[in-house]
C-alpha cells in the first residue's frame, strides 16, 4: 500500500464510524512514516504508535487476525479469481466483526464493544446462566 491507499482507508473508516477516533498501529513502513502522513494524521485528531523494527510480534493483533484469516477462511476455500477472493474476504471479515466470538474479548465481538453493549451481552449471558441454573436444580429435584 502507498502513502495515499492508507489515507482513503481511514477516510472511509471515519465514513463509516464518524464518532471513533482509534489509534493508528502500525509497522514502519514507509507509507506510515513520511511527514505528509504525520499531518494527515494530525489533521484527523489520531493518535499513531509505530511498531518496534524487525519485530511483528509487537503488531499482534493484526498478525493474529492475519492468522486467523488465512486459518479459519482463505486456506478452507477455494479461491476462483480475485474478485472471488475479495468477495470470500470481505464476507469473513464481516464475519469475524459481527459474529464470531473472540476470547479476547470476554467471548463478545467486537461490534458489541464498538457499538457499546457490552454490558447487555453480559446481562443477558447472565440471565441464561441463572435460568439453566434455577432448571438443573428443579431437575434434580423431580428426579
Amino acid at each position: 500500500m502507498e502513502e495515499y491507499d492508507v489515507q482513503i482507508t481511514i477516510e472511509r473508516a471515519f465514513k463509516k464510524f464518524p464518532s471513533e477516533k482509534p489509534r493508528l498501529i502500525s509497522d514502519n513502513g514507509s507509507q506510515y512514516v513520511s511527514r505528509d502522513f504525520a499531518e494527515f494524521l494530525r489533521m484527523a485528531g489520531l493518535q499513531h504508535a509505530r511498531t518496534s523494527i524487525h519485530y511483528p510480534q509487537s503488531n499482534g493483533k493484526i498478525e493474529r487476525f492475519h492468522e486467523s484469516l488465512n486459518y479459519e477462511s482463505v486456506r478452507k476455500r477455494s479461491l476462483i479469481d480475485l474478485e472471488d477472493a475479495r468477495r470470500q474476504i470481505a464476507e469473513y471479515i464481516d464475519y469475524y466483526n459481527t459474529k464470531r466470538l473472540h476470547s479476547s474479548l470476554y467471548y463478545l465481538t467486537p461490534e458489541d464493544f464498538l457499538n457499546g453493549r457490552v454490558d447487555e451481552r453480559f446481562k443477558v449471558r447472565n440471565d441464561r446462566l441463572y435460568q439453566a441454573r434455577l432448571n438443573r436444580i428443579e431437575a434434580k429435584n423431580a428426579a
